[in-house]
């Protein structure tokens, strides 16, 4: 699998624990299930967490951590079938059935990762990696740098 990015808050830069969405949940995984998320490309990982930021937070942006995680080329992986969600992907019954369906791949345990689709640029994909795999231990961070946001992101547009 190769080299990931992961967009976090400094002070969990160095947890691949998946605690930091277990009390709320996320889109594909419901509260009490932790999952870390991850992306191919930092790029997609700053809008991710960009447009998951909180409208306070949006107005003077935070400092963040870029993670690089390298995930064993043998982990086993599954492809999402996009033919389980309606076209909609940003509407809200497609996120309970994207919440079902990283539940049952969490529940299953067969996966280290889980690739599936973006909904701010569904050509692209995020992963999902289930921390209490057997596999995770293989699974390394490999640097933690310092990243801020270019303040133009929390500028209104004109």
């Amino acid at each position: 699998m190769g080299l990931v990015w992961r967009l976090t808050p400094a002070a969990y830069a160095d947890r691949l624990d998946g605690r930091g969405n277990i009390q709320q949940g996320a889109r594909w995984n419901s509260s009490g299930r932790g999952v870390v998320y991850a992306s191919f490309n930092l790029s997609l990982a700053v809008l991710e967490t960009l447009v998951q930021l909180p409208a306070v937070l949006r107005r003077s942006l935070p400092e963040m951590a870029a993670v690089r995680i390298d995930i064993p080329d043998e982990a086993p992986h599954a492809e999402f079938d996009s033919t389980e969600l309606p076209p909609d992907l940003a509407a809200e019954a497609t996120a309970r059935r994207c919440r079902e369906l990283g539940d049952a791949w969490l529940a299953a345990g067969e996966h280290l990762v889980f690739a599936v689709p973006s909904v701010i640029v569904p050509q692209e994909s995020n992963l999902l990696i289930n921390p209490v795999h057997p596999l995770m231990a293989k699974v390394k961070i490999v640097s933690i740098e310092r990243f801020r946001f270019d303040p133009r992101l929390a500028s209104p547009l004109t």
